[in-house]
């Protein structure tokens, strides 16, 4: 025979030959050669009952009367030794040139390379078999960030700078969302989830990401430790946080999958255009974003975004009316202007002028500044903005009283400092209301103040008045840039330095090279 039938094409002819009792006329009738039909009637006549028993085999039993066991001492001796092969597939520099050449010296009749390793991708493959995970509507969001990131150049220094992309999967409709963020630092992790749970509208029941340190601070297969912000986010959330294990990314597959397809549908698109801002790098993923998630599926019916909208949408739990604001906790002693030293800014937040010299706890969103001593929260601040450097935010009530009448009785008030500058010049009585609103309390600049009309009694009114006048052009004037043109003798220079005018030289082409 050159083709071994199908058992039921086996069980067809026995049953025409025993109603025809013909090799013939079953032949005819199975289509099929008559020394076929004869070839597994006699099988079938060998054994105990002839045809009529053997049709009523079980169906494992009825094959065994036809299958004859081979024997192939090659294929044998192959398969003992697949574990060996496996094992040593797993040590470095092994492969599985250097295996079959071994497998050869051992076996010079075995299977030939391309064989050999059709045969062992086969046996490892067996051990690679995944399971379909059924993923409910609305439970769980997935998180990862994409190994390649997008770039934005800065218009005034030309800097390229690199954007991490984090993606969030909602696993049941596969609906996306990407956000640009700066980096993958804990407080740029958290603004993340906090932008992707804005763009669902809603909260899932668990948010799935991998062991990144901004997530999980100790990775463990059953028990892992989470970072103290992302606990935080869990509390205010109401959700629950799952990490993969260790080195297993098909514990979100889904998210995994979603980052191959947004290298397409979102980076591919996108590869050409130049971005100047973070802000313009999410605008142009949101219509990106829009496209891919209203693109019909390929193996089911409808899109991400209707699927979403019909069957997750309603099961997601409402947000907060306030999105998580990640809080640090600092230590700071209370100095003997009754203000705290933060160093992340370099600004000062003042306290009750009782508790200098106490330690106090500093909880930092943000926007706001809250300051402790022991369990007692003693002042609140709005907190300065990021481009504040050495700045102060004073509430008036913390002051000692002392301090307040002894400023009043030496007349310093911001009237005081203003006429005392106009009796200078113009450009002084400018660069003094410079100074008054150099700070958000206007007395804690009264001491700058001070400091440029010193300025006057040791370089003389004349030149304080020069030097004020060449900074009036920059917008921008303190007691430091005063004493700094003072000291360098930049306001007895007559001519403005103009940077952006060549100087006259024969080896300089002028506008007419270029016409």
């Amino acid at each position: 025979m050159a083709k071994p039938l199908r058992m039921d094409q086996i069980r067809n002819i026995l049953k025409t030959y025993l109603r025809t009792r013909s090799f013939k006329q079953t032949a005819k009738q199975c289509r099929c050669a008559r020394n076929t039909v004869r070839t597994y009637v006699r099988l079938a006549q060998a054994q105990s009952g002839g045809c009529a028993a053997v049709l009523a085999l079980d169906e494992g039993t009825f094959n065994a009367v036809f299958i004859a066991p081979t024997a192939d001492a090659r294929r044998d001796y192959f398969d003992a030794q697949i574990e060996y092969f496996k094992i040593e597939l797993k040590r470095t520099g092994v492969t599985r040139q250097l295996l079959w050449e071994e497998y050869q010296a051992q076996r010079p009749d075995g299977y030939g390379y391309t064989r050999f390793c059709a045969l062992l991708n086969g046996a490892i493959g067996q051990t690679a078999l995944t399971l379909p995970i059924q993923h409910r509507p609305g439970e769980k969001l997935q998180l990862d960030f994409t190994g390649s990131t997008l770039g934005w150049v800065d218009v005034e220094s030309g800097q390229i700078n690199d954007c991490q992309v984090l993606i969030g999967v909602l696993p049941y409709s596969q609906y996306t969302f990407a956000v640009a963020l700066d980096s993958q630092r804990v407080a740029d992790f958290v603004h993340g989830i906090n932008e992707v749970l804005a763009f669902l509208g809603g909260l899932p029941r668990a948010i799935v990401s991998d062991n990144l340190k901004s997530f999980v601070t100790r990775p463990d297969r059953y028990e892992p430790t989470f970072n103290d912000a992302v606990v935080q986010l869990g509390l205010h959330y109401e959700v629950d946080f799952e990490a993969t294990r260790p080195a297993r990314p098909k514990d979100k597959a889904s998210v995994e999958n979603a980052v191959a397809t947004v290298y397409t549908r979102l980076f591919a698109p996108l590869r050409d255009r130049v971005f100047h801002s973070p802000a313009a790098i999410n605008a142009a993923l949101r219509d990106q974003l829009t496209a891919h998630n209203e693109r019909p599926y390929q193996k089911r019916d409808g899109c991400r975004a209707a699927v979403f909208a019909a069957e997750e949408k309603p099961l997601l739990r409402a947000l907060p009316a306030r999105p998580f604001a990640l809080r640090t906790r600092l230590t700071a002693k209370v100095q003997k202007n009754y203000h705290v030293y933060l160093s992340q800014r370099r600004n000062f937040y003042s306290v009750p002028h009782r508790y200098v010299g106490r330690t106090a706890e500093i909880v930092l969103s943000q926007t706001s500044v809250e300051i402790f001593v022991g369990r007692q929260r003693v002042a609140i601040h709005e907190r300065l903005h990021s481009a504040s450097r050495s700045s102060y935010r004073t509430n008036p009530k913390h002051m000692l009283a002392s301090h307040v009448e002894w400023s009043r009785a030496q007349g310093w008030t911001g009237e005081h400092f203003r006429n005392r500058a106009a009796r200078i010049g113009p450009a002084t009585a400018w660069a003094m209301g410079q100074v008054l609103t150099s700070r958000h309390y206007e007395p804690q600049s009264y001491r700058a103040c001070q400091g440029v009309l010193s300025l006057g009694r040791s370089y003389g009114e004349d030149r304080l008045e020069a030097a004020a006048v060449r900074l009036e052009p920059t917008g921008r004037a303190g007691y430091q840039r005063l004493k700094n043109v003072l000291e360098k003798g930049l306001d007895r220079l007559t001519d403005q330095l103009d940077l952006f005018t060549p100087p006259a030289h024969e080896n300089i082409r002028g506008p007419g090279a270029y016409q």
